[in-house]
């Protein structure tokens, strides 16, 4: 047996001296007594290590497939993989480990992998501002600040938030400064500071539309939650002209990449703003009933009833502009616009 310092995988004794399974390298026993005791159990799982290019390569199999739980069956190994390698090689192998984490807690739910997350980003991050990864290190800082806030240590994810927003600010990346005014607006709205909160959410939105990488998604998450704030501190005069706005950029974004879930979720920011503006209910319970058949592909036929609801609550008067704009729904023959049929 070779060498070792471990628990007795047998017995369970602690302390110093004990030796580890000479085949495997893993398993660690007081003494042979307990090995030998031991080996019915352990002799199913008892295999030599793989080797570490072999590891590597099992490693990126998973990661080409979204196989998560491929990927962290080797995170034990993590240590031996990132020793004597180069800084942008422990980068990529954290990120391979944080990434996995990042999908396991989408799929589960679980927080034992945000905290893992939260664990292997901090190492990741003073490596990527070592390599001068300044992009890649403000998107990071965010990522980790929404994680943190997730596991309620909302004073860490605002120290995060800051330090990206001060890396976008240093590195003109109006990206990350979206992002991160963002996160700080939501943080001190729910603190109850809501006009620090929404010029925070303002700021976001600003930066959005000088975003560098000419991309309309920080747009329209800034938009979505600035409508929101808004519509929670009853500012309803911003919000109107600000919902046609979002409209219209979802709609300009599934001209490139085909349906978006943002249009969607402009159609629920109208209902709900012409229920407020109208008085009127523009279906009962509209985002229950939108978000089912979002589901379940059935968009067109609901987008259909909310306008004739909308109509219906209107006639004999003139439609509102907000109704005249959800006319824009409907194509030649009679299906929504929303319809990716």
């Amino acid at each position: 047996m070779a060498a070792s310092a471990e628990s007795c995988a047998h017995c369970g004794k602690q302390g110093a001296g004990f030796k580890r399974c000479s085949r495997c390298k893993q398993a660690s026993y007081c003494g042979a007594s307990c090995q030998n005791a031991d080996w019915k159990r352990h002799k199913k799982k008892c295999a030599p290590p793989v080797p570490l290019q072999d590891v590597a390569a099992k490693i990126n199999a998973a990661q080409a497939t979204r196989d998560w739980r491929g990927v962290l069956h080797w995170e034990g190994r993590m240590q031996e993989l990132m020793a004597l390698r180069s800084d942008d090689e422990c980068s990529g192998i954290l990120l391979a480990f944080s990434a996995a984490h990042q999908m396991g807690f989408d799929a589960t739910g679980s927080k034992d992998h945000a905290r893992s997350f939260v664990g292997l980003e901090e190492r990741r991050i003073p490596l990527l501002g070592k390599l001068q990864h300044f992009w890649d290190q403000g998107e990071a800082m965010c990522l980790l600040s929404n994680f943190l806030h997730l596991l309620e240590r909302n004073s860490e994810a605002a120290t995060w938030y800051q330090r990206a927003r001060d890396v976008g600010a240093a590195h003109g990346f109006f990206s990350l400064e979206s992002q991160a005014c963002g996160g700080l607006g939501r943080a001190a709205l729910e603190e109850g500071r809501h006009e620090e909160g929404l010029a925070l959410l303002r700021n976001a939105l600003v930066a959005a539309e000088l975003n560098e990488l000419d991309d309309v998604k920080y747009e329209l998450n800034s938009m979505q939650s600035l409508i929101y704030a808004l519509f929670t501190t009853n500012s309803i005069d911003e919000v109107e002209p600000l919902v046609l706005r979002y409209r219209e950029a979802a709609k300009a974004q599934s001209k490139n990449v085909g349906f978006c879930f943002a249009e969607f979720e402009g159609l629920l920011w109208s209902a709900r703003l012409h229920e407020v503006l109208c008085m009127q209910p523009a279906c009962e319970n509209p985002s229950p009933q939108l978000s089912n058949c979002f589901q379940h592909g059935h968009i067109a036929s609901h987008c259909h009833r909310l306008h004739r609801a909308r109509e219906k609550a209107h006639a004999p008067d003139e439609p509102c502009d907000l109704c005249r704009h959800a006319g824009s729904l409907k194509r030649p023959g009679g299906r929504c616009a929303l319809s990716s049929t």
